[in-house]
This record gives structure tokens, C-alpha cells and sequence, in this order.
């Protein structure tokens, strides 16, 4: 069954999304009241720099921490998207994105967006974005004790950055996206897998509703199961409500490339049909949970990850932006895989399926392919435990937010409070 808890103070997506457009440096602050988020998408742009080429916009709600101090990649993947979309023409909406990761995202400072025209077309236009952050944390977190004020489980359970958090040096390039957008088109021909989703995973999904199964963890890994089972947390991830189908059946015997994951998710809050870049924005910021653990899980080598990291995402939408659209009540569906992992690396891909209501095979509508992602990652292993950076980083940075208990952190070989050294604030370049 689903875990009972979950926490009020969860945002909306739209609220999670919201952007504030930035001047260039030299200009003025920006209007505080000029705030673009999914309730206001007509034609609100950020400023160009040297009158042309460049827009800039800032984030303005933290990303979502897993545990180990550094941003949930699918938070700046996702806005990467939302920032661009405010720089084209009515009528165009994503179909493809590649984004790289060359530094960790760090939730105690929010992001800044520069979109750089690529292309324009008729039919298509290309964006590419960059993304940096200060150097230097916002003043929130200044105030931080046992718990990080950006911390889900914060006394302030929405702390939101402001424009004199941007005022200080940006640090260096952290996220870079390819985006290109395109208007729809009327055509007949077209084809998919024949098999839906439901029907190939009946065996384990048939007669049972998604929001029976648990939540998905903060980090799909047995160590974090094990803090967890003892250390019950709420469901804090903001935008989506997220529930992971047990595979273990179907998984049993088969080897690690026939190995499965399903995730049902919805958006938290509506999301206004006349913005259809922000409906696949929130299949954008599904698609990268938890993602790379799929592989040690398997692999059955989850116990043994010394590091891991995205280096680079990439989501294709295969539909008209109609079928895109995240409608109140309405489940989606990410199918997930690997297919190759070694040499320090890994590959997860997925296909996102919408699951139409109807009378179909067996008495479901029809299971529609919707995107397809690819995603290359960092996935180092080590069999010593003090070698094993991604274990002990989680463990640090939970018991920072108060998360765990002093008992675990010791079982894990943390170091006793005082004891270690550095920040462990996951801004290490992989």
C-alpha cells in the first residue's frame, strides 16, 4: 500500500516552475510583480541583452532535494524547457531536448536561465540555454540550524529566492539544453509498438489502482530503504505526485537488460490547458526520477555505488501538443530500461505512455506512446563502504535536514557530528 504521509506544503508544478525575467546586469531590477509561471504564458519575455540574442530569467523556488545536498536534475532540465518557451512564437511547443550536466545543481540558490536564439522557422525554432547559479548561497539558508532552510520539511515550508539573491558572481555553466520547438501538423500516418504498456505488464498492474502503490522514494537504492524503514518520512516531492508499480514479479528471473521499472505520476495542481509547454514540462521533470537507479537495482549492485550522476538527458515528445495535455484525474505512465552499462557509465531509457479511458482490449482505451528518453550517466561501483560517496552523502545530507537518526549515521560509518570534514553540499564535479 501507499505510504500514509505526505506532506501539505507540497507546490503546485505551475508555483514550481515560476521564473522571474531577468534585465541584463547593467539594467534596473526587473518588476517584481512581472512573474511568468503556467497562469500567465502570453507573451511574457525576458530582456534581451545588447538588444538582442539573449534572454535571462531566474528561478524562483528551490529544487527538490534527494538527500545528498545537490538539486534533483529534473527540476532544471524541466525549466530549462519553461524558460525557452517564453522566448517563441505562440503555436510552438517542445518536441526535443538534449541537455548535459556538467556541475550538480545546488538547492540553497536558484537558477539562471540565458536563452540564445538559434533558429527561427515556420515550422520549427531552436533555443539553446545555459544555466548557472551564484556562487555564493541565498540568504534564507544563512539562517539554517539542524535543518537547511531549503529543506522540504523547513519551518518555512515554501521559501522563495528573490531577485537581490541574484546580484552577486554567477558560478559556472551547471546545465546546458538543446530545445527545439515546432507547430503541429495534420497528419494521418503514424506508427507505434502495437502492445500498450497495460497490456504487456497485466500480470502485475491488472485490477489495481495507481495510487495503491507506494510512493517513490527520495533514492531508490537498498541503503535509503533501510534508513527509511526505521526513519519513516513523508512524501515531500514538489510538482508530481509519483507511485512506483513493485516489479519484483516480472522481474524475478529475468537478466538485467529485460529488468522493468513502471511509475505512474499527475501533476499537483491544475495545469491551464492553454499552456501546453508547461503539460510537457511536468513529463519533462517525471522523466528523470530516480532514473540511474535502475541500473544497480538491475544489476543487484545497489549496495555497492560509490558514485553517480546524469551526464546528459534527452527526451523526444512524439505527439500533437493536445496529446500532451495532463487533464485533472488522468494517470501517466513511464516504462523504464537499461540497455548497456560499463566502462563508469550506464544508459537508462523510457517511453512515457498516456493511458486513455475507453473500450478497448480487455476493456481499456488505448495506450499511447507519447515521448521516448535517453539518458547517459555516471555510475561508478566500489565494495569498500568508505568508498562508497553516493551512500555516504545521502546519510550526511539527511541527517543535515534531521531526517535520521544519529544510530543509522553510525551503522553507515558517517562520521560523528564535528567529526568529518567539508561541507558534503554534492557540489563536487563528477
Amino acid at each position: 500500500m501507499a505510504t500514509p504521509k505526505t506532506s501539505p506544503n507540497r507546490l503546485p508544478f505551475t508555483e514550481l516552475m515560476s521564473l522571474i525575467p531577468l534585465p541584463p546586469a547593467s539594467s534596473e531590477n526587473p518588476n517584481p510583480n512581472s512573474v511568468p509561471n503556467g497562469n500567465r504564458h502570453a507573451h511574457v519575455h525576458g530582456e534581451r541583452e545588447n538588444g538582442g540574442g539573449e534572454e535571462r530569467f531566474m528561478s524562483t523556488r528551490p529544487a527538490f532535494d534527494p538527500g545528498q545536498g545537490s538539486a534533483y536534475g529534473g527540476h532544471v532540465f524541466a525549466q530549462s524547457v519553461w524558460a525557452a518557451s517564453f522566448s517563441v512564437a505562440e503555436g510552438m511547443v517542445v518536441h526535443n531536448v538534449h541537455g548535459f550536466f556538467p556541475l550538480p545543481g545546488l538547492v540553497d540558490r536558484p537558477y539562471i536561465y540565458s536563452i540564445t536564439h538559434l533558429s527561427e522557422g515556420r515550422s520549427y525554432c531552436t533555443r539553446q540555454v545555459n544555466v548557472r547559479q551564484p556562487i555564493s548561497p541565498s540568504k534564507p539558508s544563512l539562517k539554517s540550524s539542524s535543518k537547511s532552510s531549503y529543506s522540504s520539511l523547513s519551518s518555512d515550508p515554501t521559501p522563495k529566492f528573490s531577485i537581490e539573491d541574484v546580484q552577486g558572481e554567477l558560478g559556472k555553466v551547471c546545465f546546458s539544453a538543446m530545445i527545439s520547438f515546432k507547430r503541429d501538423e495534420e497528419y494521418g500516418k503514424g506508427h507505434q509498438i502495437e502492445v500498450g504498456v497495460r497490456e504487456r505488464y497485466r500480470s502485475v498492474i491488472e485490477g489495481k489502482m495507481p495510487e495503491s502503490w507506494p510512493f517513490v522514494p527520495r533514492v531508490d537504492a537498498p541503503w535509503a530503504a533501510r534508513a527509511t524503514s526505521r526513519y519513516p518520512t513523508p512524501n515531500t516531492f514538489p510538482g508530481l505526485t509519483m507511485h512506483r508499480v513493485n516489479m519484483s514479479p516480472f522481474n524475478t528471473t529475468l537478466p538485467p537488460t529485460a529488468y522493468r521499472q513502471l511509475t505512474y505520476y499527475q501533476p499537483l495542481g491544475p495545469l491551464p490547458p492553454s499552456s501546453p509547454n508547461l503539460h510537457a514540462c511536468a513529463h519533462l521533470y517525471a522523466s528523470d526520477r530516480n532514473s540511474l537507479y535502475l541500473i544497480p537495482n538491475a544489476l543487484h549492485t545497489g549496495a555497492e555505488i560509490r558514485q553517480m550522476g546524469s551526464l546528459s538527458h534527452s527526451v523526444v515528445f512524439h505527439v500533437s501538443s493536445e496529446a500532451l495535455l495532463m487533464r485533472e484525474g488522468e494517470w501517466w505512465v513511464q516504462e523504464s530500461w537499461t540497455p548497456r552499462s560499463g566502462s563508469g557509465r550506464a544508459v537508462h531509457e523510457s517511453w512515457i505512455w498516456k493511458l486513455e479511458d475507453g473500450e478497448g482490449e480487455g476493456g481499456r482505451g488505448r495506450d499511447v506512446h507519447i515521448a521516448s528518453s535517453w539518458q547517459d550517466g555516471l555510475v561508478r561501483y566500489s565494495e569498500k563502504r568508505e568508498e562508497q560517496k553516493q551512500r555516504l552523502l545521502w546519510f550526511q545530507g539527511m541527517r543535515r535536514m534531521g531526517l535520521v537518526g544519529e544510530d543509522i549515521c553510525a551503522e553507515e560509518g558517517l562520521p560523528g557530528l564535528g567529526e568529518g570534514k567539508g561541507s558534503g553540499r554534492g557540489g563536487e564535479k563528477l
